[in-house]
């Protein structure tokens, strides 16, 4: 009966599980959602606020730029980076193009990126249209932990080099990025996340159970039981007088009843005495009304 119980809720619980909409599983079947990020600027910091694919709240992405100054930062629509070798599920918050100008005179500018969606094993990878293979994996990603779980990924990129979009050297550079984490090993891990977690609440009840019952045979083995009942009551017992009861005198049996005669007959309510004598007018008149309705009756002749 036990397993039996266990065994339903166990299929309950996976059912929920089922039903409940999750993020990564929402993801599987769905490659043409876009994020919209909105782009807010602070300085020297443009702000790119997004509901990353496979997740239900905003984040926060920081783009800066040192070396240079930061023109301007914008979605990359990714249909136009689409290659059969590219998963647009391992790009959860899409491609950036960032537009940087005044580029010093080495030539070289430092971009960054930092948001606390990025993890330590978030790979930084640049889309240039203008190469033979235009995606290229950024080898050299600087990954520097911040306060408050924030990652930030940053890139030397030169002007006119393999990371710069316009291909010319001429103080302007246009670099089109983004992150990029493993679908696959994000929903795989997320699934099991949730079967772990359901095993070991099952297993912690399937514990408190088995404990629980030990409690109890332990307690059995100790003997505790109910109380013995009291043992019942001796009942007494009159004693039977031997030997035979003594003659009674006449006179004493003789003075025994008269007294019950007087107490019963004192005991008796007394009785209504009419006084009526049974030949009284009264009576004979009445008998003679009742012989007349009688004669009545019975005499049809008359009739």
């Amino acid at each position: 009966m036990r397993a039996k119980r266990c065994r339903g809720f166990a299929l309950l619980v996976l059912a929920c599980l089922i039903v409940t909409p999750s993020p990564g599983l929402a993801a599987f079947g769905d490659d043409t959602e876009k994020p919209a990020p909105e782009f807010t600027r602070k300085g020297e910091v443009v702000t790119a606020t997004l509901i990353p694919r496979a997740k239900s709240t905003s984040v926060d992405i920081d783009v800066r730029v040192s070396g240079g100054t930061l023109d301007e930062v914008r979605a990359y629509d990714f249909e136009n980076a689409r290659r059969p070798e590219v998963d647009i599920k391992d790009y959860k918050s899409g491609l950036f193009e960032i537009r940087i100008r005044d580029v010093n005179t080495s030539g070289e500018a430092r971009l960054s990126m930092t948001s606390s969606f990025f993890t330590s094993g978030t790979e930084l990878w640049i889309f240039n249209p203008k190469r033979p293979s235009a995606w290229m994996k950024v080898d050299a990603v600087e990954t520097i932990s911040h306060p408050g779980g924030a990652y930030e990924l940053a890139v030397r990129a030169a002007d006119g080099g393999d990371f710069d979009a316009d291909g010319a050297a001429d103080g302007r550079m246009t670099v089109i990025a983004g992150p990029r984490d493993s679908f696959w090993g994000y929903a795989l891990g997320t699934l099991f996340i949730r079967f772990a977690g359901i095993f070991v609440v099952l297993a912690i009840l399937m514990i408190g159970m088995v404990l629980a019952g030990r409690v109890f045979q332990v307690m059995e083995r100790r003997g505790v039981t109910a109380a013995p009942a009291p043992p019942p009551p001796e009942t007494v017992r009159e004693a039977r007088a031997t030997g035979t009861p003594a003659e009674v005198e006449p006179e004493l049996a003789a003075a025994i009843a008269g007294a019950l005669h007087l107490y019963f007959r004192s005991m008796r309510p007394d009785t209504v005495d009419l006084g009526v004598p049974d030949g009284s007018a009264w009576a004979q008149s009445g008998r003679m009304k009742i012989m007349e309705e009688r004669f009545l009756v019975f005499n049809r002749r008359a009739r």
